[in-house]
């Protein structure tokens, strides 16, 4: 992809992010029952959502080019440190880039969120994202339930709040 078409992709991506209004968490009702994921990371150890059974997730859809991404990256990190001591996780789906270019934007920017490849774009497909960034919440039990279209307030307490919330209801078998 050369500059000219970058440089416009990008524009269009933080269009679309204002268009689609975000910025909030929204309980999703789109697909009930358990989410489906199942990809490998930057070492290419294989991640699926039974990994993290019993864990609150937030799965992040990202790609290198999208500004609205790259400046919510540094915060979920924070969110990672703050919750550190609780059942939560943060995976970052890099949404259709190869590998060695999402490994050296990672090590450019010190990220060091765990980052699942999906190179083809099967689970961006199938989890119906269409704007990027876009965020799913998942309960310990792998239920979708909140979905934000664009950059969240990561950092707020009210997400904070609702995370906590997903960590402390009990876990139904």
């Amino acid at each position: 992809m050369n500059r000219l078409n970058i440089l416009i992709v990008a524009i269009l991506c933080a269009v679309l992010t204002q268009i689609a209004g975000g910025r909030e968490l929204s309980p999703y009702t789109a697909q009930p029952g358990t989410a489906v994921l199942d990809l490998p990371d930057l070492k290419g150890h294989a991640h699926t959502l039974d990994d993290y059974r019993g864990r609150v997730v937030l799965i992040n859809f990202w790609a290198s080019w999208c500004p609205p991404c790259i400046q919510e990256m540094p915060v979920l990190q924070k969110l990672q440190q703050k919750l550190d001591e609780q059942p939560f996780d943060i995976l970052a789906v890099n949404a259709g880039e190869a590998k060695y270019r999402v490994w050296k934007f990672v090590k450019l920017i010190n990220f060091s969120l765990p980052v699942l490849l999906d190179e083809r774009k099967n689970t961006f497909d199938s989890w119906g994202v269409s704007v990027l960034p876009t965020s799913f919440l998942l309960d310990r039990q792998g239920r979708v339930r909140y979905r934000v279209q664009g950059d969240a307030e990561w950092g707020s307490d009210t997400v904070t709040a609702l995370i906590e919330t997903l960590i402390n209801e009990e876990e139904i078998e």
